[in-house]
């Protein structure tokens, strides 16, 4: 995996960020402030940055919030380095201008990214074929629906020629830092840590989340075994038996272990990961929900349907319509009082 280039002179290094609709406002300010405190420490201007949208608009975030843009994409000129920042619904805005634009800066030599869902705009554009790449947790298993060739990892960043790609979140600084310290040296990178009281800068590949003992409290060593397991076997679950062989634990000690610690049968716990695995996918993307069924493994969309509405209350489609409905009253609250809603 190699690194970004050292710069070849004085001027300030141009980074762009395209913003799309819904983008994560706590991807994008980590990000920017890191160039900015590391410009105010080195006493020069050694980032310049600009905000783009598609259009030259201004950009709601995923929390209402809204963002005034520097430029639309059309006048945006050569952009040397270029962050794509999406979050909800990420193949929603993905339009031909958009993804022509993408290829035309990867056919002149930019260095693209993407934080949080980005990646989703760089892999429609064919921009991560043969490249290694990452994503936000929740939206991965999307990702790979989407991409199935595409080498997508699970971790806080990927650098990978002339592609760099992020979980997003707090990982965004630690790409931010990573750049920094490539650039203008680690003294002053940790400097920029230290101002957020980030204290220790992450290594690209530490994990998105924490270990099951960690998220679920400690566990024994058996069932965090299990558990990855389970997370990692979605779409062909394994049978109990499969799961305590591998843990090294009969079935009945595999019930207790499980019953114990999550008040759960092993069949039950696993319906439950598969469940929320697939309200992600619901909530982030636009696949049918047939799909959505067969890669949580659900035999039909039927049964897949009556499990979602006892876990969650609603189905999955009354789901989605329920958070479209959320989204256009945060940000469009106008269309949907003229379309009577």
């Amino acid at each position: 995996m190699a690194s970004v280039a050292q710069p070849v002179h004085d001027q300030p290094e141009q980074i762009g960020f395209l913003l799309l609709p819904e983008f994560p406002l706590y991807a994008l300010v980590p990000a920017l402030e890191a160039l900015r405190i590391a410009n105010q420490y080195a006493a020069r201007r050694l980032f310049r940055v600009s905000l783009l949208s598609v259009d030259g608009a201004a950009v709601r975030a995923g929390n209402g919030m809204t963002l005034t843009a520097d430029a639309a994409i059309a006048e945006a000129g050569f952009v040397p380095t270029l962050l794509v920042v999406a979050g909800n619904h990420p193949t929603q805005h993905l339009t031909r201008e958009l993804l022509a634009w993408l290829r035309r800066l990867e056919r002149h030599g930019a260095l693209l990214g993407a934080l949080d869902t980005g990646s989703f705009a760089l892999a429609a554009a064919g921009l991560l074929t043969g490249h290694r790449a990452t994503v936000h947790w929740e939206a991965a298993e999307m990702f790979r629906e989407l991409h199935p060739d595409i080498d997508l990892v699970e971790q806080l960043f990927v650098i990978d020629r002339n592609r760099m790609t992020c979980a997003g979140g707090i990982a965004a600084l630690d790409l931010m830092l990573h750049l920094i310290a490539t650039k203008h040296g680690r003294a002053l990178a940790q400097m920029v840590a230290d101002g957020f009281v980030h204290g220790r800068i992450r290594r690209d590949a530490e994990p998105q989340r924490t270990e099951p003992d960690q998220a679920f409290g400690r566990l024994d060593a058996r069932l965090g075994k299990v558990v990855r397991l389970m997370e990692e076997n979605l779409e062909t679950p394994l049978e109990p038996r499969a799961l305590a062989a591998a843990a090294g634990v009969s079935v009945r000690q595999l019930e207790r272990l499980i019953r114990d610690r999550f008040a759960e049968s092993p069949r039950g716990f696993y319906l439950k990961l598969r469940l929320h695995a697939a309200r992600n996918q619901l909530f982030y993307g636009d696949l049918p929900v047939q799909q959505i069924a067969q890669a949580t493994g659900f035999s039909s969309p039927s049964v897949f349907c009556r499990a979602f509405k006892a876990r969650f209350g609603v189905g999955p489609r009354e789901f989605r319509r329920q958070f479209s409905r959320d989204m256009l009253q945060r940000f469009r609250p106008e269309i949907r009082q003229q379309l009577g809603l």
